[in-house]
């Protein structure tokens, strides 16, 4: 018995330790922060996806007879314009051309035939003709009946010389017509021709569009036949980039034309791109089906290019509604809310109460109650550790949700 009663003791006098020592979890680093003075960037932040400002659908060409591709540009690749899109297959144009071709041969030499036949029949109408008022002349003396005989012959070689004539002249004329639509018809095959090889109209990124295959949407491909005037490629020229994004109705009139914009990419961590607002929709619209949150169509024009930047890349767009200058700012996660009070703490666990200013995802301005300099906790090291990462998992989408639909973002920048 007196054996288990010194085993007891020991559990005692080690568990006495572990709670002096702060081993069993009563003691902890507190993590901590200076409050500091500087320019503080207020903006409103949106996700988007990039998109190019110009883009082109090339499409089928319209034209008779059934169309297959036999050879496309590489997808992904990027074509100056001009360059080699699309080529389909020519044999039926070729065999329309040759065709055609055929029946210019033939309506040009009816059309020779008609002229040749004309020369001849106006030498030997023009020959009889003279002859008819040579015997007139020669029976003027002659009697009355002869003579008036020699008239009549006369005015019927005339009237022959005319109306042949004029049979002729419209035989011409037919054949000149016929000859008009074979030239036309062979200028439209040699046309159909060329149509097909598709070449960019405009610089930009080979993307191949969807069509339906069998029930399912699949991207065209070499050996398909697809109908006249299908879009095929999509172009964006990749010169000049856009973000296109949404705002809330809420926050909208913080937004203006011009206004300067960050850009980050989940695809390129790291750098940032920069921007302006260019344009913002005059309607407001659902943000999704069902949803009650209206917003405005907004579109950011990047200020360069870069050959990484690809349109459906997912974006963040951080639009700057104010810079602050010269204020004093804690991080966000350092500003509780006790008994009705806004506060921060000391590392030792003193309560300062504080009046904040303009606030967003990483820093809010203290307007009263810290100096720059100060050391404060960036936890509240009164609570327990438990009870700590409760309240941070309450405190993170009460700062990230605004309205319902935004977010703000801060940078510090000196200090």
């Amino acid at each position: 018995m007196k054996k288990y009663l010194i085993i007891a003791s020991a559990i005692i006098v080690i568990i006495l330790i572990f709670v002096f020592s702060g081993i069993g979890g009563t003691s902890r680093q507190i993590p901590t922060a200076k409050a500091t003075r500087g320019e503080l960037v207020v903006s409103l932040s949106e996700n988007g996806r990039l998109a190019a400002k110009r883009s082109m659908s090339v499409s089928s060409p319209r034209v008779r007879g059934n169309l297959q591709i036999m050879k496309l540009a590489k997808e992904g690749s990027l074509v100056e314009e001009g360059d080699f899109l699309v080529q389909f297959d020519p044999t039926e144009q070729e065999t329309r051309l040759r065709d055609a071709e055929a029946e210019l041969k033939i309506a040009e030499a009816n059309l020779r035939k008609a002229r040749a036949q004309y020369d001849m029949d106006i030498m030997q109408l023009e020959l009889e003709l003279k002859k008819a008022e040579r015997s007139y002349s020669e029976k003027l003396s002659e009697a009355p009946i002869i003579r008036k005989e020699a008239e009549m012959e006369r005015e019927l070689a005339e009237l022959k010389y005319t109306s042949q004539q004029n049979s002729l002249l419209a035989d011409i004329d037919k054949m000149e017509v016929e000859v008009g639509k074979a030239k036309d018809k062979k200028e439209s095959a040699t046309r159909d021709l060329k149509k097909m090889t598709l070449t960019a109209p405009i610089p930009g990124l080979v993307v191949y569009l969807e069509t339906w295959k069998g029930g399912t949407r699949e991207k065209v491909q070499e050996g398909d036949i697809p109908w006249s005037g299908q879009a095929l490629i999509n172009l964006p020229d990749m010169s000049t980039m856009i973000v296109k994004t949404t705002v809330s109705e809420v926050d909208v009139s913080k937004i203006s034309l011009d206004q300067k914009v960050e850009i980050t990419l989940d695809a390129i961590p790291g750098p940032v791109f920069t921007g302006l607002v260019t344009d913002i929709g005059t309607l407001a619209h659902s943000k999704e089906r069902g949803s009650q949150i209206n917003v405005f169509d907004v579109e950011v024009q990047l200020d360069s290019s870069d050959e990484r930047l690809k349109p459906g890349m997912s974006a963040k767009a951080d639009i700057i509604i104010d810079i602050l200058d010269e204020v004093i700012s804690v991080p966000i996660e350092a500003v509780f809310e006790r008994d009705d009070t806004t506060v921060v703490y000391t590392k030792s666990g003193k309560k300062i109460p504080v009046a904040l200013g303009a606030r967003n995802d990483e820093a809010v301005i203290i307007t009263s109650g810290l100096e720059e300099g100060d050391d404060i906790a960036l936890i509240d090291p009164t609570r327990k550790a438990e009870d700590i990462e409760i309240e941070s998992m309450d405190k993170k989408p009460q700062r990230k949700q605004k309205q319902g639909s935004s977010t703000t973002t801060t940078v510090i920048i000196g200090g």
